[in-house]
């Protein structure tokens, strides 16, 4: 008897369906929330083409040589990628260190010509060597939108020779 009375309440059918519609509104609402999220920042890649020195000397990589002491213009071409070796155009570029400073703007190959010193476009100071100091470390910091910073220390190492 109590079975039957059972059988015949349709109140029962509601749990279920009440649960499925739960489970419907719960996962559209979290598709949308996941959605708004932005995109996670990639990392930068810097390769140092060349380096400058004065108007004439110039050496593939980052290791270039000064002759004697004094102030020099230093001129460093960069080339900026990303994860996927992209080029990535707009990247500010800054370059610092010996009492020189310089900056410039990646083009649509994503290269750069920092000059440290001189004048013109992103003309900064020039460096300035020591009689006795034998080496110099410049640093390079790059930013773009999207990225995370590109910081190096010893980006560009200049040293010192007579002759």
């Amino acid at each position: 008897m109590r079975s039957n009375k059972f059988r015949k309440d349709e109140h029962a059918i509601e749990l279920p369906i009440n649960i499925v519609v739960m489970l419907v509104v719960g996962m559209v609402a979290l598709a949308a929330l996941l959605a708004i999220i932005p995109k996670s920042k990639e990392n930068l890649s810097v390769d140092i083409i060349n380096v400058t020195i004065g108007n004439n000397d110039v050496t593939k990589g980052n290791t270039a040589k000064i002759i004697g002491e004094g102030e020099s213009q230093v001129k460093v071409r960069i080339k900026v990628f990303d994860k996927d070796n992209n080029p990535v155009q707009k990247a500010s570029a800054t370059m610092s260190g010996g009492g020189g400073f310089g900056t410039d703007q990646t083009d649509s190959n994503g290269e750069a010509n920092i000059i440290l010193g001189g004048s013109g476009g992103g003309g900064g100071t020039m460096i300035n060597l020591r009689p006795n100091q034998q080496m110099l470390e410049l640093k390079l910091v790059v930013k773009a939108n999207g990225f995370y910073d590109y910081e190096d220390e010893k980006a560009v190492l200049l040293y010192q020779t007579r002759k």
